[in-house]
């Protein structure tokens, strides 16, 4: 199973006490999924359909419970490219219209007599924000595995009803964007702490558990192999630094003579050709007096100034 379909399987089991709640997720399922057909003078066609037999379980447990409606629950099979087999809770043609009702989802003047949007009253409260946005992502819903890449999505219908989505997540201070795919509206996060936040949001405390610790194995993974780039990266430039300062001390050695040199950098150049492999700071402590490192860089530097002047024939001061 993906983890996308873990997560859908905890939300299958949160416990859904309250009457408003279950009234906002089950009109999420429809909107988001688009569950509702017109068949004509006051005939509608009522259906859920999901990937997980677990969501669809849910819904007939909800509708039996908080209106009274059984349901009937039936396998769809897939087609000859996608043989996934999704699960369809069809409620009777009987109880549709009552439904619709309950659910606040018939308007007189719109189009097929169908609301667009959920009511103000269905998402009044904070527990039926949390309730519509776990049956849209139950529903239309994706989460990439943080294995590998962080991104969240809901995938719906229409731009309004994406922009309604937006503005349930935003009462959790969770600022979702709008993209578009193909004739389909994408409300999607794509920062980790956020991603986290909204698996707790909906109620999956474990697959935020479980996504939380991939996140920090995947920080701290990060964070050494960006030190161990670093300190490679340095160990190279010290390596580099301290062949060019040798390859000068040598030069300087062949073409005026290291006994020419003031005895401060002569003594500097017979330290550093003899501890090629040495940092700056030990090579400090091996003068008389000791120097501190800024102190044997700037003899470094001074002693590559005269390799440079000799090799371009410029007078050597010493």
């Amino acid at each position: 199973m993906s983890f996308a379909s873990d997560v859908r399987g905890e939300l299958a089991r949160t416990p859904m006490e309250d009457a408003c709640c279950a009234r906002s997720e089950l009109t999420a399922a429809l909107l988001c999924a688009q569950g509702i057909a017109w068949r004509g003078r006051e005939r509608y066609a009522v259906t859920f359909t999901a990937s997980e037999a677990s969501t669809v379980r849910r819904y007939f447990a909800m509708l039996k419970r908080f209106y009274g409606i059984i349901g009937q629950i039936r396998a769809l099979s897939g087609d000859t490219l996608n043989n996934n087999t999704r699960y369809q809770l069809v409620v009777p043609e009987a109880e549709a219209l009552g439904l619709l009702q309950a659910l606040e989802l018939l308007e007189e003047g719109a189009l097929f007599g169908l609301r667009a949007l959920p009511t103000a009253e269905t998402v009044r409260y904070s527990c039926c924000k949390k309730s519509f946005v776990r049956a849209a992502f139950t529903m239309c819903g994706a989460v990439s595995h943080p294995d590998r890449d962080y991104h969240i999505e809901i995938a719906v219908p229409s731009e309004a009803l994406a922009a309604f989505v937006v503005a349930q997540l935003a009462a959790f201070d969770l600022e979702a964007k709008i993209s578009t795919r193909k004739q389909k509206y994408v409300v999607y996060l794509k920062r980790a702490e956020e991603i986290s936040d909204m698996l707790s949001l909906l109620g999956a405390s474990k697959a935020m558990m479980a996504f939380e610790n991939v996140r920090v194995k995947k920080e701290v993974s990060n964070r050494v192999n960006r030190q161990l780039n670093c300190d490679n990266s340095n160990i190279n430039r010290s390596m580099n630094a301290a062949e060019a300062q040798i390859r000068d001390i040598r030069y300087i050695d062949s073409e005026l003579g290291l006994e020419k040199l003031p005895r401060t950098l002569r003594d500097m150049a017979y330290i550093r050709a003899n501890n090629p492999e040495m940092p700056l700071a030990e090579l400090g402590e091996l003068m008389d007096p000791p120097l501190g490192k800024s102190g044997v860089n700037a003899r470094l530097r001074r002693i590559a100034a005269i390799a440079e002047k000799l090799r371009c024939g410029d007078e050597v001061r010493l």
